[in-house]
């Protein structure tokens, strides 16, 4: 045996337990033989074993990458000078370092004698290893760009596999390469093949599918060890059946990473792989889903909130956890949920950033404040406002502000406009895409081969990407925009989504016989007979009770009142109601919502007002006839009074004083 080769002789050299670490070093399992030479044997084959060989190489420093690939780059072999020269290093310090590859059997010292000094020590690299040590580069990404044909590129058909040729059911009339990889890349052929992976197997293709078609050997190994699985054998079953592609190159260090073969990519994209449910996991019913306009009528409900019962900070600068939760029982409840790690958020935390953006809010003291024209703001029209709140989140980037803690999106930043805009389009174009092939398609074109891509930076940079488009599907979402089939979330656009992407036409009429109105005040509407703006106007004038298929509210005195708060028009909402009711209208119900609807008891308590006094009317005629028309006056409460905004009361003084009239101000 010691004949035939070097890498042979020196495992011969090492005792057992010697031979135990070495196999540790290599990420082998335990040795299986008590004898020696059967061990020195088994390892030997193991080296040669490009899996374990990849995973030493992996371990590598950049400086043992550069001393070992200058080594194979001069014929496998150079002396300790030399190699110290080529990395600028003493020679005492490359000898460590030496010394280490020595351990894990990639390298050999043969001494020279004739010297004093050991810089004229020879180190071979293994001939059998260095066959097999690819030094390429990834240019252009071209590691990444795995095919079928590269991988089979000048093998023979006896070549490949039996587990590849049995997992994607080959015919025994195959009798070349070319048909083998036309069979093997058929749709045909890869459903046989995902059917034979077992359930870990699958689940490592969907987590590899997931990070753009190539995932990091680190982040492989981390999640099957997490699974309970084993590695070593999980990665060569999917390498056997050609399901992936186990890649090393050199970049600084010996990177290796695990790419999906590009014809599995479009495969999957068609034909999305969903990840295995583990057992005891609740499974959420099917439905579909779409938040329609609730989150820009949940808009107005919280300004309508605020200016009821004010919202006050607590000393660390957030909103008490009581408002949280008195907010979210008066808003409607959205399904959120599209991403489970993220269900508990409060709407509150959504629209406040958003009403700061719009400039109908701000901080005074403890207490968030109502700013601007926000009657004005409550009177436009519900579409007007979804595409007005849209524009200024997709604008929200670009704007350089750091505004108070409690008017930042920080539980889901906003998203990205160009991150969104390559969400739209895959959904456009697939008009049903799984969420799962939206974070394949958008990783793999934006990260993977974007210019200037480091490996070294792929986890933290997957991370942020991820949590990017993360944040433009829920917004999607959230915005009535996306349908959402639950539990396994394939994605569509809504009519909504239609409408604003695509300019599509919205319903606007409701079927007779679309609602139908209780004795008991309680409304049952069939969502498909009644519009979009329909169900928005209910939302609006009455309280949603219950979904399951149909819509069940309940017309009450003080939510038909708060829908004229939120700025709509009573006449209007009864021409729906009779329009859509089947049955005429009761003549009680009408003179009910007229009785609500006349005469609000409205307590107006305004803290950005002046009063301004006079005891003579004709004085104060004299001075509003200076002051009026100037955005001063604020309000005329009797012939004496009046309410000047607080920022102009200089400006009363001055044209008071030019009217010679005597000023008695009290602070």
């Amino acid at each position: 045996m010691s004949g035939e080769s070097v890498l042979l002789q020196e495992l011969e050299k090492l005792e057992l337990n010697d031979l135990k670490k070495t196999a540790a070093l290599w990420n082998i399992p335990k040795l299986p033989f008590k004898e020696k030479n059967k061990n020195v044997k088994f390892l030997f084959d193991s080296f040669l074993d490009e899996f374990y060989l990849k995973g030493v190489l992996e371990k590598l420093t950049v400086l043992q990458v550069n001393i070992y690939t200058s080594i194979l780059k001069n014929k496998n072999v150079l002396t300790l000078g030399e190699i110290s020269r080529k990395v600028n290093i003493p020679p005492i310090n490359v000898e460590m370092e030496l010394n280490l590859l020595r351990k894990y059997q990639l390298v050999y010292q043969r001494k020279n004698r004739e010297r004093l000094t050991n810089n004229l020590d020879k180190y071979h690299a293994y001939d059998e290893l260095a066959a097999l040590v690819s030094l390429d580069q990834n240019l252009k990404g071209d590691k990444y760009k795995v095919s079928v044909e590269k991988l089979l590129d000048r093998k023979k058909l006896t070549d490949i596999s039996n587990e590849w040729k049995k997992a994607v059911k080959a015919p025994a009339k195959i009798d070349s390469i070319r048909k083998f990889i036309t069979h093997a890349t058929s749709d045909e052929a890869y459903e046989a093949a995902i059917l034979s992976l077992s359930e870990l197997e699958r689940d490592t293709v969907v987590r590899i599918y997931l990070s753009g078609g190539a995932a990091d050997a680190d982040d492989i190994r981390s999640f099957i060890v997490m699974s309970r699985g084993k590695y070593e054998t999980i990665i060569p079953a999917l390498v056997e059946k050609g399901m992936i592609a186990d890649v090393c190159f050199v970049e600084e260090k010996f990177v290796r990473i695990f790419a999906l073969p590009e014809e599995l990519l479009k495969y999957i994209q068609n034909n999305p792989i969903l990840p295995s449910v583990k057992k005891g996991t609740r499974q959420r019913q099917e439905k579909l889903a779409t938040n329609e306009l609730d989150f820009f009528l949940n808009t107005k409900k919280l300004l309508s909130y605020i200016s009821r019962k004010g919202l006050v900070l607590a000393k660390s600068g957030k909103v008490k956890q009581a408002d949280h939760k008195r907010t979210e029982q008066e808003l409607l409840n959205p399904d959120i949920s599209i991403f489970p790690e993220k269900s508990q958020i409060y709407q509150m935390e959504l629209i406040l950033p958003i009403l700061k953006l719009l400039n109908l809010a701000d901080i005074k003291g403890e207490n968030i404040i109502l700013r601007g024209d926000l009657d004005g703001f409550l009177a436009k029209d519900i579409f007007e406002i979804m595409k007005l709140v849209i524009h200024e989140v997709n604008e929200a980037r670009m704007k350089r502000v750091n505004p108070p803690e409690v008017f930042q999106p920080t539980e889901m930043p906003f998203y990205d406009k160009m991150i969104l805009d390559k969400c739209v389009n895959l959904i456009i174009k697939s008009k049903r895409i799984h969420l799962s092939v939206i974070f394949s398609n958008i990783i793999r074109e934006h990260l993977i081969f974007s210019p200037g891509f480091r490996t070294k930076n792929f986890q933290t940079d997957l991370a942020d990407l991820r949590k990017e488009i993360m944040s433009a599907i829920f917004y999607l979402h959230l915005f009535g925009l996306l349908e959402v089939e639950y539990p396994n979330r394939f994605l569509t656009l809504s009519k909504l989504g239609e409408y604003f992407f695509q300019t599509g036409e919205l319903a606007g009429v409701t079927e007779k016989g679309g609602i139908t109105i209780n004795p008991d005040f309680s409304v049952i509407a069939f969502p498909e007979k009644v519009s979009i703006y329909g169900i928005h106007l209910l939302k609006a004038f009455t309280e949603l009770k219950d979904y399951d298929r149909v819509y069940t509210f309940v017309l009450t005195k003080e939510a038909y009142q708060l829908g004229i708060l939120l700025g709509y028009k009573t006449n209007e909402f009864v021409d729906f109601l009779k329009a859509s009711s089947r049955a005429e209208l009761a003549q009680n119900l009408l003179f009910l919502l007229e009785d609500w609807g006349g005469n609000l008891p409205v307590v107006e308590v305004a803290e950005d007002c002046v009063l301004v006094r006079t005891k003579d009317q004709n004085v104060m005629e004299l001075l509003l006839g200076q002051i009026k028309g100037k955005k001063i006056v604020l309000d005329e409460i009797g012939p004496t009074a009046v309410l000047v905004d607080k920022t102009r009361v200089q400006d009363v003084i001055t044209v008071a004083e030019k009217l010679n009239l005597i000023i008695n101000l009290t602070r």
